[in-house]
């Protein structure tokens, strides 16, 4: 568990989300992605995915440039394509949740939501923020840093097309349809189904493929729900009751690890899932990020496995002999005492010492968990400075931001604490074990 972040002041959230979505932006650049403005509108396209490889389609039609195309000037047809998105819906609901579309969501990748009056508000400022950024996928595929191919026992899986070292981006995806958390508690399941059809009718074709392409680990159950089941991930739009589940059919291409080499977050400003390298992958080496949570024992990430996909976790890591897998368990019940141990800062505890922080550190090199480590990290530099150790501190609060901004992402407020510390390890209230109880 990570530390209580320190309060800070917030900048207004307009400036906050476009800072973010700057940040998104460079790192999309770095994914061979672009930004176009609204007058290069006619070159946008979207990434898609067939059952072998990475494949694109346009939101052009291939005679655009036909003098004559169904009576519309060119400058309807832009403004048709790279218009703000337009949200229709709200009229078919179930309970207190309705079904809300935008097919120029993304850039004419659509979205979908089944959610409150409330929550449409803020997907309405995301699909404006994303077509102010005109954020775009470059039209060659080569020079993305993956391609999708058959992985032995798995299916089709992620696999990198050239060395990747940590911290580089993998992929990066808007949800096409998101379901508010509390509608699958409504009892008028009959209303549920007929809401996840339409749902699927309102994207567009291509996307509702993309969707529908996803693995269903239930084929006795409702077609889309069987895949969001099986697929979708947890995002929070913020709020009171901000909790959905978003699909995001790319994503469902890369394997689960329980220990992957690359983590993902979803970014809260633009909704977009982002996944990046860990530590060294090589070209060839597939991708794989977690689906489990990595710090619970072997026994009870089995039964989540189970019980979600229907069959156990077979990963080189559940895989291991009976031994291995008892000194995995062993050192992941160590590490989560030592965590509390160094939870609270007011500890005046001897245990507290350079060498508990350091074997924490170790343990989590041994376990190979890099995919979930900033919190190891912030717990090092906040107990170093505590312990007077200013250098060590600022050493490893650096290490902590470059994993908060891989595991969730620059918009995180323990990404300001550690700068902080980072940049006065000394004038920081733990130096010296100058912090209070419930200071932190």
């Amino acid at each position: 568990m990570l530390p209580p972040a320190a309060a800070h002041p917030r900048s207004p959230s307009h400036s906050y989300s476009h800072l973010l979505s700057l940040s998104i932006v460079l790192l999309l650049a770095a994914l061979q992605l672009f930004v176009s403005p609204v007058a290069n509108a006619l070159l946008h396209e979207q990434v898609a995915f067939d059952n072998s490889d990475v494949c694109w389609w346009s939101l052009v039609p291939p005679d655009l440039v036909c003098p004559v195309l169904r009576q519309q000037n060119l400058t309807d047809i832009v403004n048709s394509l790279a218009g703000p998105p337009r949200w229709t819906g709200g009229d078919e609901c179930v309970g207190r949740y309705c079904l809300y579309n935008s097919t120029r969501f993304a850039g004419g990748r659509g979205l979908a939501a089944i959610t409150t009056a409330e929550n449409i508000a803020r997907l309405r400022e995301v699909g404006d923020l994303l077509h102010e950024f005109e954020v775009s996928f470059n039209h060659d595929d080569d020079n993305l840093p993956f391609h999708v191919a058959e992985v032995e026992g798995k299916g089709n899986g992620v696999i990198a097309k050239q060395r990747l070292v940590r911290s580089d981006p993998v992929m990066a995806h808007t949800p096409v349809l998101l379901v508010h958390q509390g509608f699958k508690e409504e009892p008028d399941q009959a209303g549920q189904y007929r809401l996840l059809d339409l749902a699927l009718r309102s994207l567009p074709e291509q996307t509702a493929d993309l969707f529908m392409g996803q693995m269903a680990h239930n084929p006795d159950e409702h077609p889309v729900a069987a895949r969001l089941t099986t697929n979708a991930f947890r995002l929070d739009l913020g709020g009171d009751n901000g909790q959905h589940y978003g699909a995001f059919p790319e994503v469902g291409k890369t394997n689960h690890d329980c220990r992957p080499n690359a983590a993902y977050y979803v970014d809260q400003s633009t909704l977009m899932h982002i996944t990046t390298a860990v530590r060294p992958i090589e070209a060839g080496e597939e991708i794989t990020i977690t689906y489990l949570d990595p710090l619970a024992p072997h026994a009870d990430r089995q039964e989540r496995a189970q019980s979600h996909w229907g069959f156990a976790c077979t990963c080189p890591h559940c895989s291991a002999f009976a031994d291995e897998i008892a000194e995995s368990d062993k050192r992941i019940k160590e590490l989560k005492w030592i965590e509390g141990q160094l939870q609270d800062l007011a500890n005046t505890s001897n245990d507290v010492s350079v060498g508990l922080i350091t074997y924490l550190l170790k343990l989590y090199d041994d376990e190979r968990l890099q995919c979930r480590i900033a919190n190891a990290y912030i717990l090092a530099a906040l107990n170093f400075n505590v312990l007077g150790y200013d250098q060590r501190a600022a050493k490893y609060a650096s290490l902590a931001i470059d994993a908060l901004k891989i595991e969730k992402g620059e918009g995180s407020s323990y990404v300001e604490t550690m700068e902080e510390l980072k940049r006065d390890p000394k004038g920081h209230p733990t130096f010296k074990g100058r912090a209070k109880k419930g200071e932190k």
